[in-house]
């Protein structure tokens, strides 16, 4: 095996996904990248820009755009933190949670035609999930 070509492969998976996602997520204002931003904010109570940007591994002006962009959407809100000035919280609008309703739901489609053509299992996808979740965790001492 080209372990090198491992790389490729889940980069090509990536932009073949954000691609599709772009010609089926048809929400205002919302294209790939954001609807991103926008299913991690929608996992948190509350979440800052540095959280988003470490753990989505995209570089802090791409994060301060696109967190500007849908706050102006209406789809966050940035409360600053009452402790601490410097801190900002980001939070999801009951627009955003229509939104992300409507970005899971194109994903899981998108997933389900990749999944049912290729006869993965359930077990399959455990272990795969697993694996790259692992790797994932591991490349953060890249920095």
């Amino acid at each position: 095996m080209d372990i090198i070509k491992l790389g490729k492969f889940i980069g090509a998976l990536h932009r073949r996904f954000q691609t599709a996602m772009s010609h089926e997520v048809t929400l205002p204002e919302i294209n790939a990248s954001n609807a991103n931003f926008l299913l991690l904010i929608s996992e948190h109570d509350k979440i800052t820009a540095k959280q988003i940007t470490t753990e989505l591994a995209i570089n802090k002006g791409l994060v301060s755009r696109e967190m500007t962009h849908l706050e102006t959407a209406g789809y966050i809100t940035k409360l600053p933190d009452d402790s601490d000035h410097r801190t900002t919280w980001i939070t999801i609008t009951p627009k955003g949670v229509a939104a992300c309703k409507t970005i899971r739901k194109v994903k899981e489609e998108l997933w389900d035609q990749i999944l049912t053509e290729t006869n993965t299992t359930d077990t399959d996808l455990k272990t795969v999930y697993d694996q790259l979740k692992s790797w994932s965790e591991a490349a953060k001492n890249f920095n």
